[in-house]
């Protein structure tokens, strides 16, 4: 068949299929977390000129030599272990490989001690299954070697590669190894894996919208506060069959005097009701703005509550393009690198076709935030 003529068959709508993401390797130094060992002085310490590879330069030293590098490896990395702390990006990236169910892994230079401790320190307390295998250099002969994954052997094997390059030395002369992508940080990961392969994973059902399906939260939906003040704290607080609370209906609604009497009563501001959303959520995609102020006065413990679908307040205040509610979402710490199910950050949500006007000035807004060094999720206090 001649090409203009197969061309025609396919359409204009013909896309190439995209390879299967299967599960996510990653190093662990410089990758996963920052880069806190300083190998210029560990070689010094050692008497390893600093061309020749540490590793393999100690296991090829004799008797008390090599005993004594071998306890300056391990101080150092000790010390290491005490100031573990993860890269930009990394917690968001865990929590949208483990929403589609996608295995990850580790080979690293590092020892099993150091992956316990990352474990334990700074990856399992949010909820993150452990990477597995963990494969540190106890296991295989240590990086370079092919037996221990880096760009070069992942593309021998036709694996699809990152290079994280935080400070950009790789693209300003040095070799990006031939990595098919090249990132700034981990926080760029998602949209990539989105956009670049074939996921598989939960299956979205998309749902009809809820009604009110008992009396409090019909009558907060309503905004009827003569009703409400007249029932019970135990109904006040109860969800119906849709799951969402009177608040959530309240906050959804746009009823600002049901959502005073609620949150007086003490009703918790918490609760996800309908796909995971809390009344934070349903205030920020309504744009209402007297609203999430009473909300954010009584708490900011659910800023960057997720729903069902990873999205975030500030996903959906910069999807609908509330201008004024992203400004207050930022101005109490909302995070800028969380992302939802498909990859998004909250300047994404806003895309290219529909950033416009108000939109564009949002993705503006969010960027500076997080260029501003804006403190993420994972290191701030509670």
């Amino acid at each position: 068949m001649p090409l203009r003529a197969a061309l025609r068959k396919m359409g204009p709508r013909a896309k190439i299929a995209k390879p299967l993401l299967r599960g996510v390797v990653f190093d662990l130094d410089g990758t996963l977390t920052v880069q806190n060992l300083d190998f210029k002085v560990m070689h010094e310490r050692c008497g390893v000129p600093a061309g020749q590879d540490l590793l393999q330069a100690v296991a090829g030293m004799n008797g008390a030599d090599r005993h004594r590098a071998e306890e300056i490896i391990e101080e150092m990395e000790a010390e290491g272990r005490r100031t573990l702390q993860l890269a930009t990006g990394v917690i968001e990236l865990g929590k949208f490989l483990q929403w589609w169910s996608l295995p990850t892994a580790i080979v690293t230079r590092n020892t099993q001690e150091t992956v316990q401790s990352l474990h334990d320190q700074l990856w399992c307390p949010h909820s993150l299954p452990k990477f597995w295998p963990a494969v540190g250099r106890e296991f295989v002969p240590p990086k370079p070697h092919p037996a221990a994954l880096d760009i070069a052997f992942g593309k021998a094997a036709g694996v699809s590669t990152v290079l994280v390059d935080p400070e950009g030395q790789h693209r300003q002369g040095q070799s990006t190894m031939g990595a098919d992508f090249v990132v700034d940080s981990l926080a760029e990961l998602p949209r990539i894996l989105w956009q670049q392969f074939r996921i598989e994973g939960p299956c979205v059902v998309k749902k009809l919208p809820p009604i009110p399906a008992n009396a409090a939260c019909h009558a907060a939906a309503q905004g009827d506060v003569s009703a409400l003040t007249a029932m019970d704290f135990k109904d006040l607080a109860a969800s119906d069959e849709t799951g969402n609370t009177p608040l959530i209906w309240a906050a959804d609604s746009g009823n600002l005097g049901a959502v005073e009497l609620l949150l007086s009563a003490g009703v918790d501001d918490t609760a996800k009701g309908f796909l995971g959303n809390s009344a934070l959520s349903r205030a920020c995609r309504r744009g209402d703005e007297s609203i999430l102020r009473l909300l954010l006065a009584r708490s900011t413990k659910v800023i960057d509550l997720p729903n069902d679908k990873l999205q975030t307040p500030l996903h959906f205040a910069a999807f609908y393009q509330h201008l004024r509610v992203v400004q207050l979402l930022l101005d109490v710490g909302a995070s800028t690198t969380a992302v939802d199910c498909k990859g998004r950050t909250p300047a994404e949500a806003c895309d290219a076709e529909t950033a416009v006007g108000s939109g564009r000035e949002i993705q503006g807004m969010i960027l500076q935030a997080r260029r501003a060094g804006q403190i993420l999720p994972t290191q701030r206090r509670a």
